[in-house]
């Protein structure tokens, strides 16, 4: 192939040989001959004898050039070593020593040759730093030769068509197979029509490997054809245009008078004694087995004149991209582009210019998408050929550069392709191959990283959020592609660790830590992330506590809902509470201002105690401004409307500060699902007496805490049920249902709520939590049965805690109460109440009555307070006492395990 480092440095040429016959012995004179006769492999060991006789400058000079005529790269780099340790050695020769370095990868000699003749001004040192960048910047992908296809021959310039048949050139044929070019002493005119006597090896021709894997001959329909090479497969048509290098008997009709014939191609080099048979295009229609069944000539063929190679047509625009050396261009082989239509008509051709060519040879033209890929020995690169890209728009070329490693080697690095799905191949003679020239596929050797940035819908987010992609065993930030909205990709090496940190304001970061290539299969690492939108100042628990008469202190019938109140904060690190106090409309307004003050005081009090920073707590006070129930002056108001409005309001709030970035909590993973973050209502029961549907005073202030919670949270809705017991008719039950759904509803409604947001359903004796059958239903068991159940909303889920949560809520209340051990036993339940006042009075009746070991407990599951005649160490003992307690006037007696 081409010679390495044409222009590697500005304003050097390569020193040629000028043949001093006069100075020369018969044994020079004789080397010199073969190598204008390009028989290299004898002028080289001709040369080699005469170093070893005088041990003169330019015998090894000589002898290097040979050998580098020859590929022979470990000779060429020893002799141009040899040639610089002379003192006749030129810059020339210190150039031709640093490609031949560059080609066995000793870049330590490179970087050493190049200093010392940038040092002397010489050379450019950009040189250099470009040079090294290219070997030192990691790659993304590496060069990976097909085995299945790569010969000991030479084998390059890889299509494929349509149907997944790749094609390409070789010289693999069953004549020479030398591994240097042919020494060449005949003077005839007349060629070898079996073997090319520039390489020793057959000429070069078009192979098909099937998908099957199996390579066949492709046969050229261009008669007396030498090489046969550069195919091309149109997709739009059945066509495929390539060259021809093929015997020339006639022009206009006349004989052409040969001497010696040269059929250049790539490997030729043109002399004056010899008539040169250049490279033709051609093209042909493709049969329906494949075969080339006849051939056009391209109009611009010069066979005696110029070559044309490397046909490319990009059928898009209808254009033809070659490469050819005929007169007017910038160097050797330029690229030109000629127009063509449906008849393949062609137009006139148009060089590129000089962004894409140079005084080199440029060659090989491939264009995809808004890529245009060729091979130059003019741009600076690594060394011989190289593969460079260049920006492709409206017919203009721009931003030319060099592919870098590990597209380019030291030696020659040439015709890129992709196939219709993107793969890439090159051929190279770079070491390590099979043969003199292999075929590559480029090959990820990073695996690829893809992120995707969704929200709690699946949708892309598609901008607003920064990303920053972690080496976690560089420690170094790495570079992210953010081409593709919601999404974020990268490279990434084998067995490493990387961290992702995705970040939106108003929404919780993300960060993974574990993202790991440790025996990962295959190439693509994929994941998914959710940013979740920070719910700031949402309401999840609210509750009330009330106060005695002119008090502050914490009652005893507060303590358990402030214990779940420092239960749920200390789990809950993202929990603050906000309490409003409160008083009745007794008293001055100043001193109500303060009592409502020591009231919210003595609630952070409380809490501390628990372990809850003051800090989280949140306090405001109103006096009497804010009443429950308008018992203001002048107004009569019983007791129990006072009690209402001595309280405090508890609102447990999440991420309250609306300034501050949180992070997303562990129990918050799936907080998409989770309707109010996982945090579920003790939604009270409603209960009623026999036959009646008002409201108790215990269900009033019940719906107090409500009420709180519907002004609180303006999405929740209320779905209302409406219950009685199993006893009376359907009819009469399902109208005393209704007026209890009724009742609760009309409650909120005249206290503000929208009666849009309460919707309300009756069901009779249909639905009972007890329904009686085989066993009578004891009075506390018909209490349960009378009720208005109530269901919280929030967009279409019920966000009220289940009958599985309540119970397990009451066995973790009488654990941290410390009341475990003291409730656990077997008790005779004598009647169930839902205010404390009633227990009171029933417990005490018990007592007057005989049941002196009898007493009441209440059960914070369902708000209910049970009296009891005695407590039980086991079932059997209170079963023979139930009797007696029955018979002692306590008819709705009945057995409760704990």
């Amino acid at each position: 192939m081409k010679t390495i480092f044409r222009l590697l440095f500005a304003g050097v040429v390569v020193t040629m040989i000028h043949h001093n016959a006069m100075a020369q012995n018969a044994l020079f004179r004789y080397a010199d001959k073969q190598y204008e006769l390009f028989n290299y492999e004898e002028a080289a060991e001709v040369y080699v004898k005469a170093f070893e006789k005088k041990g003169k400058y330019k015998a090894a000079q000589r002898a290097a050039m040979s050998f580098q005529k020859l590929n022979d790269y470990d000779q060429s780099y020893e002799w141009w070593k040899t040639t610089v340790g002379f003192e006749e050695a030129s810059t020339n020769d210190f150039v031709n020593f640093i490609a031949s370095a560059n080609q066995l990868g000793k870049m330590d000699e490179v970087v050493l040759a190049m200093d010392t003749i940038t040092s002397e001004g010489k050379l450019d040192k950009i040189n250099l730093d470009s040079l090294m960048s290219w070997y030192d910047k990691p790659s993304s992908v590496e060069a990976v030769g097909l085995d299945s296809l790569n010969s000991a021959s030479a084998d390059f310039g890889m299509v494929v068509d349509g149907q997944g048949n790749k094609y390409f050139a070789s010289d693999r044929g069953d004549a020479g197979h030398s591994k240097k070019a042919a020494i060449r002493f005949d003077v005839s005119n007349k060629i070898n029509e079996d073997t090319y006597e520039w390489t020793g090896r057959d000429f070069l021709t078009v192979y098909k490997m099937n998908k099957e894997g199996e390579v066949a001959t492709v046969t050229s329909p261009v008669p007396d054809s030498y090489h046969f090479a550069d195919p091309f497969f149109l997709e739009q048509q059945a066509v495929a245009f390539y060259t021809v290098t093929r015997e020339v008997k006639r022009v206009d009709g006349k004989k052409v008078k040969t001497r010696k014939v040269n059929p250049e191609m790539d490997y030729g080099q043109s002399q004056d004694e010899f008539i040169d048979y250049h490279p033709e295009i051609y093209y042909s229609k493709i049969g329906e087995n494949g075969e080339f069944s006849d051939y056009s000539a391209f109009p611009l063929n010069d066979a005696l004149k110029y070559s044309l190679i490397n046909p490319f047509l990009d059928e898009n625009s209808n254009q033809l991209y070659f490469a050819s050396d005929m007169e007017g261009g910038y160097g050797g082989f330029d690229i030109y582009v000629v127009e063509y239509d449906k008849e393949f008509n062609f137009g006139e051709p148009k060089n590129l210019g000089p962004d894409i060519n140079t005084e080199g040879d440029e060659r090989d033209p491939y264009l995809f998408g808004n890529n245009f890929y060729f091979s130059s020995n003019g741009h600076f690169g690594l060394g011989g050929l190289d593969i460079f890209s260049a920006k492709y728009q409206n017919g203009t070329f721009s931003n030319v550069k060099n592919m870098g490693v590990p597209y380019n080697s030291p030696k020659d690095d040439f015709a890129m392709t992709l196939s219709e799905e993107g793969t890439k191949y090159l051929s190279s003679n770079r070491s390590g191959g099979k043969g003199l020239d292999d075929i590559y596929m480029i090959k990820d050797m990073f695996r690829r990283f893809l992120g995707r940035v969704k929200d709690c819908d699946g949708a892309l987010i598609t901008d607003g959020f920064v990303a920053e992609f972690i080496e976690k065993d560089a420690a170094k930030t790495m570079d992210l592609d953010r081409e593709t909205a919601g999404e974020v990709k990268a490279n990434i090496s084998p067995e490493s660790h990387y961290e992702l940190k995705i970040s939106k304001r108003g929404y919780f970061p993300v960060h993974d830590e574990d993202i790991n290539t440790e025996g990962m299969e295959g190439t693509l690492l994929e994941r998914e992330y959710t940013l979740v939108p920070i719910p700031y100042k949402t309401t999840v628990f609210v509750d009330l506590v009330y106060y005695d008469l002119d008090k502050s202190s914490i009652r005893s019938d507060a303590q358990p809902i402030l214990d779940k109140l420092a239960s749920l904060m200390d789990e809950h690190d993202y929990l603050d509470l906000m309490v409003r106090s409160h008083t009745d409309a007794r008293a001055s307004d100043e001193y109500n201002d303060k009592l409502s003050n020591d009231r919210a005081d003595a609630v952070a009090a409380y809490l501390a105690t628990k372990g809850i920073a003051t800090e989280r707590v949140h306090e405001e006070w109103f006096g009497e401004k804010m009443l429950a129930v308008d018992c203001g002056d002048g107004v009569p108001c019983p007791e129990r409307s006072h009690q209402l409005n001595r309280r405090s309001e508890l609102v447990l709030m999440a991420f309250a500060d609306e300034n501050r970035d949180y992070e997303l909590p562990e129990d918050l993973l799936d907080l998409c699902d989770q309707p109010n973050l996982g945090i579920q209502m003790n939604v009270p029961t409603i209960y009623f007496d026999f036959d009646k549907y008002n409201l108790r005073p215990e269900g009033i202030k019940q719906l107090e805490r409500l009420l709180l919670l519907m002004n609180e949270r303006e999405g929740i809705q209320l779905a209302l049920e409406g219950h009685t017991d199993i006893r009376g008719s359907e009819a009469y039950n399902e109208g005393l249902s209704e007026k209890r759904a009724e009742v609760v509803r009309q409650f909120l409604v005249a206290r503000g709520i929208d009666e849009g947001r309460v919707s309300y359903s009756w069901y009779g004796k249909t639905r009972p939590v007890h329904d009686c059958q085989g066993t009578p239903c004891t009075e506390a068991e018909h209490q349960l049965n009378r009720r208005t159940e109530i269901k919280l909303m929030l967009n279409e889920k019920n966000i009220n805690a289940s009958n599985e949560e309540i119970v397990e809520e009451k066995i973790s209340y009488l654990q941290d109460s410390g009341m475990e051990e003291k409730l656990k036993g077997t008790y005779v339940i004598t009647g169930v109440f839902s205010s404390a006042d009633n227990a009171t009075v029933f417990s005490k009746r018990n007592k007057d009555m005989g049941l002196e070991k009898g007493g009441f407990f209440f059960d914070p599951g369902t708000g209910l307070y049970y009296c009891y005649a005695a407590k039980y160490d086991n079932l059997q003992m209170a079963l023979v006492d139930l009797d007696q307690v029955i018979a002692s006037g306590f008819e709705g007696a009945w057995v409760m395990v704990l």
